[in-house]
């Protein structure tokens, strides 16, 4: 019984830092955690260059919790409504889905600047760049530039089927991004050594069976020796290319 109590802890850590969401770690190893951009029902941002009086465009989206992000019934990171004095209908074009949430650099060569967050695959769209009768689905592309927190997002300029929005915050910045994996390795620690510890004075284990859940870690040790030698046989393998002009040698 107790046994399983424990594993079940152990699960449900291990969903804690697997399942965190708009969290992105770069090729650098560096965090970047989105949950301070996100917004109670969503980003509401209405397009103040769409001039139709009465009526207005209105981008509503997220980063980590899209459930009010819906079009038709559907839940998806971002949206384009249309809003008739004020009020948002459910006349509405799918933006991009959450299931494409995409992050990047602003710029590659400078990492400091920030980051991007891209939705794709939205509704079709005409794109007057294109030859007549080809459609193309609809984008929304967010620049995250590092900088004191702005108190909403800039539209920019139409880019056709793309929609794309600015804002300077701190969420951008490396030296403000959250160690996510880092705080996953210290629960996982906790949890083992406050059972080590358990086990050694409770219930008066020694030696290796007071190590939690030791019997587990014994069947994963061959697959992980498996998966570490593979990888090195492959960085040998691309080391002897390299060395031979980039052909293999024979």
């Amino acid at each position: 019984m107790c046994s399983n109590i424990t594993l079940r802890v152990f699960l449900f850590l291990i969903g804690m830092g697997l399942c965190d969401q708009c969290i992105w770690t770069d090729e650098t190893g560096y965090t970047y955690n989105l949950k301070q951009l996100d917004k109670d029902g969503g980003w509401q941002l209405k397009d103040e260059t769409s001039g139709m009086g009465m009526f207005s465009m209105v981008y509503i989206f997220n980063f980590c919790d899209f459930k009010p992000i819906k079009c038709h019934d559907r839940q998806v990171g971002a949206i384009e409504a249309l809003a008739v004095m004020g009020q948002i209908t459910e006349n509405c074009d799918v933006a991009g889905l959450v299931e494409t949430q995409t992050f990047d650099h602003l710029d590659q060569r400078d990492l400091e600047k920030g980051i991007v967050v891209k939705y794709t695959q939205g509704d079709l769209c005409m794109d007057p760049k294109q030859p007549t009768g080809v459609m193309q689905p609809r984008q929304a592309h967010f620049f995250i530039e590092c900088g004191v927190d702005d108190a909403t997002f800039t539209v920019l300029p139409d880019n056709e089927c793309i929609d794309q929005f600015k804002i300077r915050h701190h969420v951008g910045c490396r030296n403000a991004s959250s160690h996510g994996f880092l705080k996953f390795i210290f629960l996982i620690c906790l949890y083992f050594g406050g059972r080590f510890i358990y086990n050694r004075k409770k219930l008066q284990l020694e030696g290796e069976e007071a190590i939690p859940h030791i019997q587990l870690i014994k069947t994963l040790i061959p697959q992980i020796r498996a998966v570490f030698h593979f990888g090195v046989d492959k960085l040998q393998s691309q080391v002897q290319r390299f060395r031979h002009g980039g052909y293999d040698s024979i």
